[in-house]
């Protein structure tokens, strides 16, 4: 047993040594790695370290730093992040400068974003950077298992029963923590199902659930160990959010780090306050793949954007997450596999068993190396590999269980009001597979969660399933934003840019709530309301004819969308955002309740800050134009100057309400601090 521990050790010396040596500033000798092997060689100072994108350490055990300068007794400190009151230390028990310095491990670490430490009487030296917890605890091999390996907690305890898959197979942990799988090393790894009541290491956002392959050879034998750390998050929170498309342009990366970073950050320190385990799932287009190479900004500069965040992430791409040069589905997704992980999966976080899936078949006709094919070449749908994965991996979860399943393109479509006022939607997923998921997906209650529209709304498909549809975090694509100088972000339907929070075990431990959060606005701000006999849009001020001669007058008053005509009926337009049909709305005038009527309609808001903004830059290049919605509600006040009452309680009993004075003036965010 202590030959096995002294090897393992060793092996993870080389590692280290390796790592060190290709990440230093100042390389000793002539490059190589510092050995400690050499007799009389004496080993480089600890100063010369420039530890790099990742540094090993040992879950158990000691590790060997093969660098001199380090006396016994120095510490270095790992200080994590995301908390800066937690330290974990690994302590030098044995120092020489031909031979090393033996550090003690970490005691209950399991990795993460960590500032590294080593205090000198002289000097202090610190980087920053992913310490990955490492476990090289060498199991049997079985033939034709070619990964395998264990999963434990950082004490070392197996944890049984989790799922392990390739991509493609599907098996489990037995009773000592230990999987085998027999993998042809299509995707390239292979990952966990993140159990209940544990978390994971996080890498600059991305959640550590999976290993990537050393090899894709498939009669290779890989081992591949999995490290995890309890977490009591029966009670926890999910920021959902979708649809960045960074691309760096239309100021996009400023308006992304000023409008909603700051927000995953407020979240974070939020739960951190209420003692809640916080994550995230972002749904796809997080880059825009017209844009990769004309602008430089691939999928990778997306995990390079968000790598100062700490919440951890779990992401699927979107159909502009591929690479617009290649015409192949699995091989277009390479780069995101390559820098954020799988692109499906699932995972346990207190009584919920998440599943996202990529859901884009991208085919990208006339794509070659250097071409930009046709990225709107798409379709919605599985492949074969996925459907097999999701059959196996529903196989270990309990009927009855809370099922959150993650897709970028929507299940059903916007739901649109009836002639008699009935209100219907279509579905969005061709029927073969549609109707192969709601099977798989029947005895369980879920929410589905998907973006692509760039709308909010939220259609009940069963009693048991229903979708949420969120609207973009960019907005109209970053336009309003950009238009406004970053005041005015909003979608198409009116919605402003921001995600969902969904809240688990808030009530009991089997409660889930939701509810849409707009960036840079408080939880409070659910609704807009207009007075209509203010809301005219002229053309003399939104686009004069003068300024702009390529829009005609029949263009404008198709994107003025029946603002340009001027009204006098004293009602009122309500666009509730995350308007579901359990919500209510009560609306009064001189305290009589106003009857409310349901309706498809623009918002006026969005017409100014994109339909009128673009075209006074003298374009009728409207490719997002303001899109009809019916989470708007019309009511008729019985003056043009009294005051009006609102309240509007959602699914969980939170009453939102607003004392509108008028007449009120359309506000245009160009001008106005409000809206």
């Amino acid at each position: 047993m202590k030959s096995e521990k002294r090897r393992n050790i060793m092996n993870l010396i080389s590692f280290i040594a390796v790592v060190l040596a290709v990440n230093a500033c100042s390389k000793p000798g002539n490059g190589e790695s510092p050995d400690p092997s050499v007799p009389g060689k004496k080993l480089p100072d600890i100063s010369e370290i420039a530890i790099g994108d990742e540094w090993p350490v040992p879950f158990e055990g000691e590790m060997t730093l093969p660098y001199s300068g380090v006396d016994e007794g120095d510490e270095i400190r790992l200080i994590p992040r995301y908390d800066k009151s937690v330290t974990y230390t690994l302590k030098c028990i044995d120092a020489d400068p031909e031979k090393g310095a033996v550090f003690t491990a970490p005691e209950k670490f399991a990795g993460g974003m960590c500032s590294v430490v080593l205090s000198k009487k002289d000097r202090v030296l610190s980087s920053e950077t992913f310490v990955r917890a490492c476990d090289l605890s060498e199991l049997e091999k079985k033939a034709g298992m070619t990964v395998y390996g264990r999963v434990v907690d950082y004490d070392g305890n197996p944890v049984p029963e989790v799922s392990v898959s390739d991509g493609v197979r599907v098996t489990h942990t037995d009773a000592e923590g230990r999987y085998w799988l027999a993998s042809a090393k299509k995707y390239g790894y292979v990952f966990i199902s993140v159990p209940s009541g544990y978390k994971v290491a996080v890498n600059r956002s991305v959640p550590m659930f999976f290993s990537r392959l050393r090899s894709k050879i498939s009669s290779e034998y890989e081992l591949h160990n999995f490290i995890l750390a309890p977490e009591n998050n029966t009670r926890h929170r999910t920021i959902v959010f979708s649809d960045c498309h960074l691309a760096r342009r239309t100021d996009d990366l400023n308006q992304y780090e000023a409008m909603f970073k700051p927000e995953l950050r407020e979240q974070y320190n939020n739960a951190q306050s209420e003692g809640v385990a916080l994550y995230a799932i972002a749904l796809g287009d997080l880059a825009w793949d017209e844009w990769w190479y004309k602008n430089n900004y691939p999928i990778s500069e997306y995990y390079r954007t968000m790598s100062d965040v700490d919440v951890p992430i779990y992401s699927i791409p979107g159909n502009h997450d591929n690479d617009p040069y290649i015409a192949d589905d699995f091989l277009a997704e390479g780069p995101f596999r390559q820098s954020i992980g799988p692109t499906y999966y699932s995972f346990n976080i207190g009584n919920i068993h998440y599943i996202l899936m990529d859901n884009t078949i991208f085919n990208n006709s006339g794509a070659s190396q250097g071409t930009v094919g046709n990225v709107q070449d798409y379709s919605e749908g599985f492949t074969a590999d996925q459907m097999r994965w999701l059959m196996a991996d529903l196989e270990n979860v309990a009927v009855g269980t809370k099922v959150v399943f993650g897709m970028h393109i929507q299940f059903t479509g916007r739901p649109f009001v009836n002639g008699d006022g009935t209100v219907s939607f279509n579905y969005s997923m061709p029927a073969e597979q549609r109707l192969q998921l709601t099977e798989l997906l029947a005895p369980y209650d879920v929410q589905i969660i998907s973006g692509h529209t760039h709308t909010n709304y939220t259609n009940r498909i069963s009693g048991t399933m229903t979708e949420h549809n969120i609207a973009a975090v960019c907005g109209t694509w970053w336009w309003t934003g950009f238009y406004s100088d970053g005041r005015c972000h909003l979608n198409g339907d009116g919605s402003p840019s921001g995600y969902a929070i969904f809240d688990a075990g808030k009530t009991s431990g089997n409660s889930l709530e939701w509810k849409f959060k707009a960036a840079s606005r408080p939880e409070s701000y659910q609704f807009r309301a207009y007075d209509l006999n203010n809301c005219r849009i002229s053309r003399e001020l939104y686009c004069p004819a003068e300024k702009n001669p390529k829009v005609s007058d029949e263009i404008f008053r198709k994107y003025a969308c029946g603002y340009d005509v001027s009204r006098s009926d004293n009602k009122i337009l309500i666009n509730i955002f995350n308007w579901a049909d359990d919500w209510t709305l009560v609306v009064k005038e001189d305290g009589k309740e106003l009857e409310v009527t349901r309706v498809d309609a623009y918002d006026p808001l969005h017409v100014i800050h994109f339909n009128m903004a673009r075209m006074n830059t003298n374009s009728t290049a409207l490719t997002f134009p303001t899109s009809l919605t019916s989470h708007m509600f019309e009511v008729r006040a019985s003056r043009y100057d009294s005051d009006i009452q609102i309240s509007v309680q959602d699914s969980f009993g939170n009453v939102h309400t607003e004392t509108m004075k008028r007449p009120r003036q359309l506000y245009d965010m160009s001008k106005a601090e409000t809206w």
